[in-house]
């Protein structure tokens, strides 16, 4: 009796690892992440809040959403009362305070109050007001800022650094959300910030 032979299983063939298949297979993951990479250096910035210099705007222990594109791509000078990140070679790490002086200025302080070339300035945003102290006087530089802390009794700022002053080419991004999800922080959840002063 003849049984019928069973043909002969050929080994499989790899397929040799090619240009063409590698981007087949993953492709779609290269652009994602190249996409992801672009827009988070050119547009968008994440920063995590560990102190609370900004209380209660931003509140300790906060993650903050900023958007870059100010400074990458316009004038790279904020407008007062802008909060704005940026990094400080002083302390090593990126920071985010509130925008007071601008390229030119002269900012005093008196009686607890911060004055703009002798004018007070109007801080609506402050927890707590008349309690801003410092014995100084400084005059922005051009291409410089000078930031505070809305916390102005907990906030390592300005008044206290060695260079008081922040090129312009070291901010980063103007935060537009903050979003505070721990517990005992001044506030819990996701905030608009927007520029007051």
């Amino acid at each position: 009796m003849n049984e019928k032979k069973k043909p002969m299983e050929q080994p499989a063939i790899k397929e040799k690892w090619t240009l063409r298949r590698l981007w087949k297979e993953w492709g779609d993951v290269v652009i994602i992440l190249a996409a992801v990479f672009l827009v988070f250096r050119f547009v968008l910035q994440v920063a995590w809040v560990p102190s609370g210099s900004m209380e209660t705007t931003i509140p300790t222990k906060c993650a903050l959403i900023g958007y870059r594109l100010p400074f990458t791509v316009s004038d790279p000078i904020p407008e007062r009362g802008d909060i704005v990140t940026f990094w400080s070679d002083e302390l090593g790490k990126v920071l985010v305070k509130r925008t007071i002086g601008l390229p030119g200025d002269e900012v005093s302080f008196a009686d607890g109050y911060v004055y703009i070339n002798g004018e007070k300035l109007e801080e609506e945003y402050l927890p707590a007001r008349g309690i801003t102290e410092c014995d100084k006087t400084f005059v922005v530089p051009e291409d410089c800022v000078f930031f505070l802390g809305d916390n102005r009794t907990g906030s390592l700022d300005a008044r206290f650094w060695a260079d008081p002053f922040v090129e312009a080419a070291e901010l980063q991004a103007r935060p537009f959300i903050a979003i505070s999800v721990g517990k005992d922080q001044s506030w819990q959840g996701v905030r608009f910030l927007h520029r007051e002063g």
